[in-house]
This record gives structure tokens, C-alpha cells and sequence, in this order.
């Protein structure tokens, strides 16, 4: 079976990272041919990835050398259905591209069938009528948390087949997690004498929450908690996080690490991950940082409640204050943020809120409050996370549903 994969591959990101982790493993090579289609470009950190394990990879963007206007739509439309049908695919894979017109009418032209993975594109904003006719073409959704397929169904009434593929640990991350003793020293986490560090891992932009982190660091060193923070990723708001730390005057307690490789020694040198995002799919990091027996405190949204087991491998803090007020703590409207976020205890849409800084606080000296408690979470995280999590699970779990749909 030959699957044409139209994702966007701009940026390294979490579904770009599952994307490359998912096409290149051994048993997906085995059980398909693989052809790309992206957007304006393949970054260059993932196409070295990439490129080996497909047999194709271009822009639907262009014909040849020459760039294809936005308007009028219908030329990139015919070029992308008339790559697909070269191609001779016998599915198009839609990676989080929810409402792409163009895929479901080049679907549609083609007579290839579609399959949507859900992995965020439907928490953003579209157009009633592009999302019925999207889904009118879909012939499965893929989705990497059950929060993803809710909010599929909840928020744009898409009823056919669906199937929970439960997002996996990347297999380089796995390898270097299970070359780690999870049994942490938390006698050394949980010393007054030593420093806490927090770890944030996101990309900076306003969705993510990194204004709430900076401001949970100062709730901390208010409380007297000797306490750092380490923030992996860049992003848009990187210069105003920067502004912000300094005006709350804990700059000299945090790193800014921009884009980093090497995630495993990231996750080593922390005690707790915070994740305050005010959307979250899945969140890959929180589930990786667990594996390496970290202990993870995030907002309880979306998918946040299947990752972590609250009390047990981490804590969930209630999102309760409205989004209107977000801008008091140096949060921005960003085009990525979602006016509704799933509720998994009603299973329902809510309004996207988010959770007090104070409370975020609160939780992680609750986490590191005591030695025996911190090393108790931190041996439930890494067990529970290399067990419900395992890539090779996710793979089969991808397979089937492929199979199934086709």
C-alpha cells in the first residue's frame, strides 16, 4: 500500500518529531511505501530523517521550479491532486491539516481515499462549510489522544470511523530513557540546602502558557523556594518572555535554551516538568519527561488527564480563570489559541481558561514536598509511561487503523 503523507514540515515541532519518529520505523517501511507532500519547505533538521525513508518529497507549492500562486486556489488544488494521482496512492494522509480544502478536493478529484490524523488542527478555528466538506472526504480519523477524536466529534460534528492511537515515546528518547535509572535522587530534589530546577519544554508562543511559567517562578521564590527554570524551545514570544522575566525580577533564575537536540539530557537535569499550556493535544514532552522519572505538573485541559495520572505520576491543575484576563499575566492572542479546549471530566467543550500561576506553584511544592512522596511520583511516571507509551504499541495501533480504513 502506497500512503501520500501531506504534512506541513516548516518547523520541528511535536507532530513534525512523531511524523519523522513514525515514518522511519522498521515495521511502518515494511508495511507501506511512503511519498510526502508538504508546504513551503522540508526544515532542514528533520529532512535528513525524512528523506531516506520516502521515495518522494515535494511542495505541493510548486510545478517544477516555478512557485504557484495562493490565488486563484484552484491551481495549487489540480497540482496537488495531479501529484497524488502520479503518484498512484492508494491513501492520502492528512497530518493535522484540519479543513485543508485543497487535500479534500484534490481527494475528491483523484478518487483516492482520505484519512485525517488529529493531532490539533481541529482545536483551531475554520469555517463551518471548508470543515463539512473536509470531512465529507474523510474516510477515517487517526487521532493520538481520545481528547483529540472528542473534540473532532464535540466541536465540528464529524461522525464517521475514528480510532485512538495513543502518541508514543520517539524511539531515540525511548532508548535513552531506558538507559536511565528512574529511581532519581530525591533526597537531591527535595534538599532545602540545593536549588529546584523546573523544566518547560514548548514552543514560545502564547497557547503554550510560558508566561504562566515565568510567573510560577516567582510565586516559588516568594514562597521561599530556592528554585530555577530551565525553558527548552523558541518561538515567537521568546522576547517578550525574556521582558517579562526581567520585570518580575527572576531573570537570573532562568535559561532560556532555545531549540535544543539533545532532549534526554534535558529531561536528566530536572525535577519537575511544568506544562501550564491552555490547549494540549497530547503534549509529547509531558509524557517523555515521565519516562526519564520526572514528575510533571501541567494544566488539566484536553489531553493533559490520559498523559498524566494526577496524584500518581504528576499533578493536574484546575484552568480556572477566564482567557480574558490571560493578558494580565503577558499572555497574547495568538491564531493558535482555540476559543474551546475539551473538559475530559464532563466530556465536553469549555471556554479555553487557564490555571493560576499561584495554584501551578502550590502543586509543585506539593511535588517536591518530601523525599519519600517525590520518589514514590517519580518511579510511577517512568513505569507507567514506558508501558502506556511504547512506540512499537503506537506503530501497530497506526497500522491497524490504516488497514482498517482502506
Amino acid at each position: 500500500m502506497r500512503i501520500v503523507h501531506r504534512i506541513n514540515l516548516d518547523v520541528p515541532a511535536g507532530v513534525e518529531h512523531q511524523f519523522r519518529s513514525l515514518i522511519c520505523h522498521d515495521r511502518i517501511q515494511a508495511a507501506f511505501d511512503h511519498d510526502v507532500i508538504y508546504g513551503s519547505r522540508l526544515h532542514p533538521a528533520l529532512a535528513p530523517y525524512i528523506l531516506p525513508c520516502v521515495d518522494t518529497a515535494t511542495s505541493f507549492k510548486r510545478a517544477g521550479r516555478l512557485r504557484l500562486p495562493r490565488r486563484p486556489a484552484f491551481l495549487r488544488r489540480r497540482a496537488l491532486a495531479r501529484r497524488i494521482e502520479h503518484l498512484r496512492a492508494d491513501v492520502v494522509l492528512s497530518w493535522s491539516g484540519f479543513a485543508r480544502e485543497a487535500v479534500a478536493a484534490a481527494a475528491r478529484d483523484s478518487g483516492i481515499p482520505l484519512v485525517y490524523r488529529e493531532g490539533g488542527g481541529c482545536w483551531f478555528e475554520h469555517s463551518q462549510p471548508a470543515a463539512d466538506r473536509f470531512i465529507g472526504e474523510i474516510r477515517g480519523a487517526i487521532c493520538n489522544t481520545r481528547a483529540s477524536m472528542r473534540m473532532l466529534q464535540l466541536k465540528w460534528g464529524y461522525d464517521g470511523p475514528a480510532r485512538v492511537c495513543l502518541g508514543g515515546i520517539r524511539p531515540d528518547v525511548w532508548a535513552a530513557a531506558h538507559d536511565t535509572d528512574f529511581a532519581r535522587d530525591a533526597a537531591s530534589a527535595t534538599d532545602n540546602s540545593r536549588r529546584v530546577r523546573i523544566g518547560v519544554a514548548a514552543r514560545l508562543a502564547s497557547e503554550k502558557g510560558g508566561c504562566l511559567a515565568i510567573h510560577t517562578l516567582e510565586k516559588l521564590r516568594a514562597a521561599g523556594i530556592d528554585a530555577e527554570m530551565h525553558i527548552a524551545g523558541d518561538g515567537p514570544d521568546r522576547a517578550a518572555l525574556e521582558a517579562l522575566a526581567e520585570s518580575l525580577g527572576v531573570a537570573a533564575r532562568i535559561r532560556f535554551l532555545g531549540m535544543v537536540a539533545d532532549m534526554p539530557t534535558f529531561y536528566r537535569t530536572i525535577d519537575v516538568l511544568l506544562h501550564p499550556a491552555l490547549q494540549e493535544p497530547l503534549g509529547n514532552v509531558t509524557i517523555e519527561a515521565q519516562a526519564f522519572g520526572v514528575p510533571v505538573v501541567a494544566t488539566a485541559v484536553d489531553g493533559m488527564a490520559e498523559t498524566i495520572a494526577t496524584g500518581e505520576t504528576g499533578l493536574l491543575v484546575t484552568a480556572d480563570r477566564p482567557y480574558a484576563h490571560y493578558q494580565r499575566f503577558g499572555g497574547a492572542r495568538s491564531v493558535m489559541q482555540s476559543t474551546q479546549v475539551y473538559d475530559p471530566q464532563a466530556d465536553a467543550l469549555r471556554p479555553a481558561a487557564f490555571a493560576h500561576p499561584k495554584d501551578l506553584a502550590e502543586a509543585i511544592a506539593t511535588v517536591i514536598h518530601d523525599a519519600t512522596g517525590y520518589a514514590r511520583m517519580a518511579r510511577a511516571a517512568a513505569i507507567r509511561a514506558r508501558k502506556l507509551f511504547a512506540f512499537d504499541r503506537h506503530v501497530q495501533s497506526f497500522i491497524d487503523a490504516i488497514t482498517d480504513f482502506v
